[in-house]
């Protein structure tokens, strides 16, 4: 079973460090050029300039960074808590669309390493060569991890929250309000018993990575590399370990928003002749009124009833539905693929739409040839006015199909889910090299 322990966090010093809003970041994989510059005004301690290092849009030196890290320790920039500690995290936010805030709480610990496909901790998407070399070298300069693994676990998350109605009753260590008006709130707890009590509800679960998937696998084979040269590799050396943020998978306030594909570059396109390819095994009819105006406004819907999703044509800007066809045998047009995941509206429109009626091939699609990923659909309809020429604007993946998914030892197409909001970095990170 997942065994998941408290730990000693490293933490920017209060003391030092007035406002934390100044000092944190978005994930790296969402930290564009014109993001990293902003995150460098702000705070010359932003803990950008160690996940990405000073010099915007160009790749960071990883051992510089590492070896400023421990500057920053030095000067008490950063400090290590003494004991073992978990760290409750709640996000407040509002989604595109809603008129009531969600809040999104979890546990951030440290769990043992273990293989994928094979135990209790569930991997859903597919990873890169590219984005884990990378990761491996991240996690080799800084013998730590600078950002959370986002895990959700399964089972009930009350008994969990009640032994936390003491902590979330209490003054947070942090409450800030980050760039993008989202609350973040982090408590450290260091009560022997609640997290002795913690331990024990949350390890007899299994857990389902949301997001983090290079990160996780690159931890994996960083531990086979340490064992393989450590001349006393014991169960307990840090680097068996992985900081994550473990968020009940019923949690109300769990939100998984799609990633639309914008797809452009193709010879002889006509969006005609490209739509009687997709009516084969899709009902394309017009959408509603309705639909058309959220769609401008920016809310797409969530769901529609069948498989499918929503196509925007830039060249007439007009949009249609595309709706699998009554009969269709997906086992035969998709082969080699399992029905959980042949049936998953990413996997149609991969293996439909790009594929069978673009003539992609799975190495483009890996490269993001003729592709680019948008999360908002304006700023997609936007780019696709100039250069695309067709949006496919997805729905959001069900949490049902996830674990239908996972429990075939199954991995979604890449982009499959987008959950929302992304963690923090820069609350705590785990320094497992000592």
């Amino acid at each position: 079973m997942p065994e998941i322990r408290p730990f000693p966090g490293v933490r920017y010093n209060p003391e030092k460090i007035k406002d934390f809003a100044k000092v944190v970041a978005p994930p790296y994989d969402v930290i564009d050029s014109a993001k990293h510059a902003d995150l460098l005004s702000r705070h010359d301690r932003n803990c950008v300039r160690l996940i990405l290092g000073d010099s915007p849009g160009q790749a960071g030196d990883y051992t510089q960074d590492a070896h400023l890290m421990g500057r920053w320790m030095s000067d008490g920039t950063l400090i290590r808590d003494s004991s073992p500690r978990y760290y409750l995290i709640e996000d407040s936010f509002l989604l595109p669309g809603e008129h009531t805030s969600r809040r999104r709480w979890g546990i951030i610990g440290r769990v043992r390493l273990e293989p994928l496909d094979t135990g209790r901790i569930h991997p859903h998407e597919r990873t890169h060569k590219g984005p884990r070399e990378d990761r491996l070298r991240v996690i080799k300069a800084f013998r730590a991890n600078l950002s959370q693994v986002f895990a959700l676990f399964d089972g009930d998350a009350a008994v969990v929250k009640d032994t936390l109605s003491g902590t979330f009753a209490s003054t947070p260590d942090v409450d800030i309000t980050d760039g993008d008006g989202i609350g973040r709130r982090m408590w450290v707890i260091g009560d022997p018993e609640i997290l002795a009590r913690l331990s024990a509800l949350l390890s007899d679960r299994d857990f389902y990575i949301a997001d983090g998937h290079h990160r996780y696998e690159t931890a994996l084979a960083y531990a086979q590399e340490m064992a393989a040269t450590d001349p006393d590799p014991t169960p307990e050396r840090g680097y068996n370990f992985l900081m994550m943020a473990l968020i009940g998978m019923e949690d109300p306030g769990l939100a998984i928003l799609p990633t639309h594909r914008l797809l452009y570059g193709f010879e002889d396109f006509e969006f005609s002749r490209f739509s009687d390819c997709l009516a084969k095994f899709f009902e394309i009819t017009p959408v509603e009124p309705g639909v058309e105006s959220a769609i401008r406004a920016g809310s797409p819907p969530k769901s529609m009833e069948g498989r499918g999703f929503l196509l925007y044509d830039p060249g007439n800007d007009s949009f249609v539905r595309a709706r699998m066809r009554d009969g269709i045998d997906l086992a035969r047009e998709i082969p080699g693929l399992s029905k959980p995941v042949r049936e998953l509206d990413v996997t149609l429109a991969e293996q439909l739409v790009m594929m069978r009626c673009l003539g992609m091939t799975p190495e483009q699609i890996n490269h993001q040839e003729h592709l680019e990923y948008f999360k908002d659909v304006i700023r997609a309809m936007e780019k696709a006015k100039v250069e695309g020429q067709v949006l496919v604007i997805m729905h959001s993946t069900d949490m049902k199909d996830l674990v239908a998914v996972t429990s075939a030892r199954e991995r979604m197409p890449q982009k499959s889910t987008f959950f929302f909001p992304k963690l923090l970095t820069g609350l705590v990170l785990y320094n497992h090299g000592d």
